[in-house]
């Protein structure tokens, strides 16, 4: 792949780009930004950059994930020695964006086993805190764990479908029976309110009372379900498109009721940020304004329904998620666009007066500083900080911006380091989370995650899965359990894909009509696919996919089309991609060992009738050419996979192009094995057919040089 040219071009124009303001959301268009990428940040250095960030929080040194046993796994608040709904639903939906999904079922069983209650008036809640070992801290719900579990076991429907060990859309609806109101009776807990005190249903309250996650006047997310916590709310629970989510696949017969909650969430969110400074308060009333004090008995008169001054009106941690949540509803659903835009200028407006590398993480909304008795302390510590949680969401930001400024706080955020403060003090949980949201949202991976189009053919013990939703791509071919794809999680960079060459027609990225947007299902069976493309704007051409099963050998015949839409004669040559791991393994084909070019670049041997390959790790990304004999193999781990396609002539194949392509991708990470067929011209509404026949077999033996693997392959067709 031919990517410098591309990359040099990237970053003039990305260091002169003026964002555009978005028009439509991810629900309607499916597509989204890279910020890093716009501000001139090489693609392949974001999808590192963005794994790495993931790696800190779930396998790293300073990981907040732990693994239970075989089949559960936790979320730890490190510095409160506690497991809580927070980091539980934000590890599920981290997980489900990343296409994680034994972390995200790990999760999922350690809450529904400790943290969700499955029967009396609590039914379908989940208690907020929680020891490591799973024994209860407190009984009570905070509403936003049961915002976000809901969501992610959508989309964990939407994605993983419900029929592989977890219903996740029935667990969803679950939930969202349970959060509609009910009446209970509190417990008699003296003091105690909300999240905080245990759940007591608020104080003195006593009798019969609603239990409610949206509070049913204003249709606004209460703070926590219960007693003295549904009296007011925290504009950081307030993420409207959430609710956009489950109105549209959520399907509990309430889609018109959500759809109404996220406007009025919105709505909200316009009235409990200031107007100056663009800052919000911790918590606050349902109408934006101060939190009050309660009104219980024996209270002193002037205290009743007086301001509360504990620093609970002032921007702090929870405040901190808005400007990322905003982003987020501006990103998926754009109903609000215009003030977001403002919003998110505002704010960072603020943030840069007060130094865009000093700025500390709390404030009173009018933007002065907090006395002491009004700092919220952290891990024992009172104090104020430039702490990388709120530097991260500031970030994220931009995502709604088009100031200059917006580049500042990115590029801040890249080169921020997530280590201890000289004091000692390090957040690895709420820190390590906010981060990897924001690079999240500034690299495009924050995604609405529709109902996939997956579908899966089976020969034999072998099973070839295709998703018409994601470019058609071929995710998964495996024997058995066995998967042979690569399943990596770099971005755009998993699969089998397909794109037309030569590459110098389009450069770099991959036309995104035929490697990336939602193909159209033409047909379906059991052992018949057939998807076709969008037409490439640029190109204007059409990509078709018809997948078979030959049922004397069991191959998969993969035939693909490219048709030329326009109005003027194409040329243009069909290209398979396909990914597998760089795990030892041998690529091997029939061709001069001579003719690989450039020469030298891996280290193919001939022997036994071909040329053979055991991949390496280096520093940078390597591909060659061969003219090949019409077909080419990969072995690993006991399952060779075999690709057959036309022999073409040394003058057949594309300029700059080959035959054959090998690509090892940088460090150890995945490797492509590429095919192309011959360069065609295509008159105005004629169409190329190109066949590619796809085998898997179980082969005993290491990885090594012999001629019966050769003699498996030509005596297949």
């Amino acid at each position: 792949m031919k990517r410098t040219l591309f990359v040099s071009l990237l970053l003039c124009m990305g260091m002169m780009a003026v964002a555009q303001p978005l028009t439509k959301g991810g629900f309607e268009t499916g597509q989204y930004r890279n910020i890093f990428v716009e501000m001139g940040y090489r693609p392949m250095e974001v999808n590192m950059k963005l794994r790495q960030v993931f790696n800190d929080v779930f396998r790293g040194p300073n990981k907040v994930y732990f693994e239970v046993g075989d089949s559960m796994g936790y979320v730890s608040d490190i510095k409160n020695h506690d497991v809580r709904t927070e980091g539980m639903s934000y590890g599920m939906m981290i997980a489900v964006q990343f296409d994680e999904k034994d972390i995200f079922d790990r999760l999922w069983r350690w809450c529904k086993k400790y943290m969700q209650h499955q029967d009396g008036s609590r039914e379908g809640y989940f208690a907020w805190s929680c020891k490591t070992d799973g024994t209860r801290n407190a009984q009570g719900a905070a509403s936003d764990g049961e915002l976000y579990y809901i969501t992610a076991l959508i989309f964990a429907s939407n994605r993983w479908g419900n029929d592989t060990g977890i219903d996740y859309k029935a667990e969803a609806q679950h939930i969202l029976n349970c959060i509609q109101p009910k009446e209970y009776t509190p417990e008699a807990r003296p003091g105690g309110f909300g999240a905080f005190g245990g759940f007591g249903g608020g104080g003195q309250q006593t009798g019969p009372q609603k239990m409610y996650l949206i509070d049913p006047e204003t249709k606004l997310i209460t703070f926590t379900p219960d007693g003295f916590g549904q009296r007011y709310t925290d504009p950081s629970y307030h993420i409207p498109a959430f609710y956009e989510v489950w109105a549209k696949w959520g399907d509990d017969g309430r889609s018109d009721f959500w759809m109404e909650c996220a406007q009025k969430s919105r709505e909200f969110l316009h009235k409990a940020i200031n107007e100056t400074t663009g800052l919000n308060p911790d918590m606050c009333q349902y109408d934006g304004s101060e939190m009050q004090m309660p009104r219980f008995p024996g209270m002193p008169q002037g205290q009743q329904g007086a301001p509360r001054r504990n620093g609970g009106n002032n921007f702090r941690y929870d405040s901190w998620r808005v400007p990322m949540n905003i982003a987020l509803d501006y990103e998926w659903s754009c109903k609000d666009a215009e003030w977001q835009q403002q919003y998110g200028e505002k704010i960072q407006n603020f943030f840069y007066s007060q130094g865009v590398d000093k700025f500390v993480d709390q404030y009173r909304t009018d933007g002065t500083i907090p006395e002491e008795n009004e700092i919220l302390p952290a891990g024992g510590f009172r104090k104020l900080r430039h702490s990388i949680g709120l530097v991260a969401t500031t970030a994220a930001a931009s995502v709604m911006c088009s100031h200059e400024k917006s580049k500042e706080f990115v590029n801040q955020l890249w080169n921020a380091k997530h280590e201890p403060f000289e004091d000692g003090y390090f957040d690895a949980y709420y820190d390590g989370l906010l981060r990897l949201f924001a690079f999240m949202h500034l690299s495009g991976n924050y995604r609405v995650i529709p109902p996939a189009n997956k579908f899966r053919m089976k020969s034999g013990d072998v099973t070839l899965t295709i998703d018409a939703d994601n470019g058609g791509k071929i995710l998964s071919l495996k024997y058995k359990d066995q998967e042979v794809i690569s399943q990596t999680k770099f971005p755009e960079s998993f699969g089998s894909t397909f794109w037309t060459s030569p590459q110098k027609e389009w450069n770099w990225p991959p036309v995104q009509e035929f490697d990336k947007l939602p193909y159209t299902i033409e047909q379906q069976t059991p052992t018949h696919v057939a998807i076709t493309s969008q037409v490439s704007q640029r190109l204007k051409l059409r990509v078709g996919k018809d997948i078979t099963i030959d049922p004397k050998d069991g191959a998969f015949i993969i035939t693909y089309s490219i048709k030329n839409e326009g109005n003027e004669p194409r040329q243009v040559a069909p290209w398979e991609i396909t990914r597998v791991v760089n795990e030892g393994g041998l690529i091997f084909f029939d061709a001069p060992l001579d003719g690989i070019t450039p020469a030298g670049l891996m280290d193919f041997k001939a022997q036994n009738g071909a040329v053979w390959y055991q991949p390496d790790e280096a520093n940078e990304n390597r591909k060659i050419n061969a003219d090949g004999k019409g077909w080419l193999a990969y072995y690993n781990k006991g399952l060779l996979l075999v690709k057959k396609f036309q022999d073409l002539k040394p003058s057949e194949p594309a300029p700059d192009e080959a035959e054959i392509q090998v690509y090892v991708n940088r460090g150890k990470s995945y490797i492509e094995l590429e095919s192309q067929g011959a360069y065609t011209t295509l008159a105005p509404g004629a169409k190329l057919d190109w066949t590619v026949r796809w085998y898997l077999l179980p082969v005993s033996g290491d990885a090594q040089p012999s001629k019966a693997l050769v003699e498996k392959i030509t005596k297949k067709k």
